[in-house]
């Protein structure tokens, strides 16, 4: 893949816009099952609970969250694309009677109540966080006692293999990852591992796989 080529692909996964952004936010529904699906999992997320997501993209694989939280429940998207704000907030209200919202924007706009959210998930989301500290030092207020917070990432493996580093990509180990969330107050730390076997994107072929790493904030 030329180098203009693959900076292109990682500006539209940072900032998905337009019809190439759309082409890829469908794409990326595909590749992102499995692993949206597991972090669902490890958050089980029970009815009339409130729970938000950074980085929904087009909320395609955000339907079965808004449903399983039902019309009792709140659901926040924090979506950094207004593109993609716009089309997941009109699917999410489609998918479910739950209270839905979409922010277009970062998490540090986002006005959320300390003590109000009952789980957070964000999956491939931390790539694009210069300062993982400082995010985690925002959110951590938000949680109630014995919420849940989840994030879905790729191996280091997968991301170096992908090259993405080479245009901004931050790439962090799982262990990295559990360090800060201990420093920033969280506790309980399970990360479990899955192999999804060889992906490919355009002509590169990468080894492929998920790893969730789920927390909850200390007392």
């Amino acid at each position: 893949m030329e180098a203009k080529q693959l900076k292109n692909i990682v500006a539209q996964l940072a900032y998905p816009n337009g019809e190439q952004g759309a082409e890829i936010a469908t794409k990326m529904n595909d590749t992102n099952a499995f692993i949206t699906a597991r972090t669902l999992e490890a958050l089980a997320p029970n009815e009339g609970e409130f729970i938000i997501e950074i980085g929904p993209g087009n909320g395609a694989l955000s339907s079965g969250l808004v449903k399983k939280i039902g019309f009792k429940g709140r659901y926040l998207g924090i979506e950094i694309s207004n593109d993609m704000a716009q089309v997941a907030e009109k699917a999410l209200r489609c998918a479910s009677s739950a209270r839905i919202d979409v922010h277009s924007g970062n998490c540090y706009d986002a006005r959320v109540e300390d003590e109000s959210i009952d789980g957070l998930i964000a999956v491939n989301v931390l790539y694009f966080i210069d300062d993982l500290n400082a995010l985690l030092t925002h959110i951590r207020p938000w949680f109630k006692p014995k919420s849940r917070c989840v994030f879905g990432i790729r191996p280091v493996r997968t991301l170096e293999s992908l090259r993405f580093h080479e245009l901004g990509h931050q790439i962090r180990s799982p262990e990295e990852i559990e360090d800060a969330m201990r420093t920033q107050g969280f506790g309980e730390i399970l990360i479990t591992h899955y192999d999804e076997g060889e992906g490919k994107l355009g002509d590169i072929s990468f080894p492929n796989g998920s790893i969730i790493i789920k927390a909850v904030p200390c007392a």
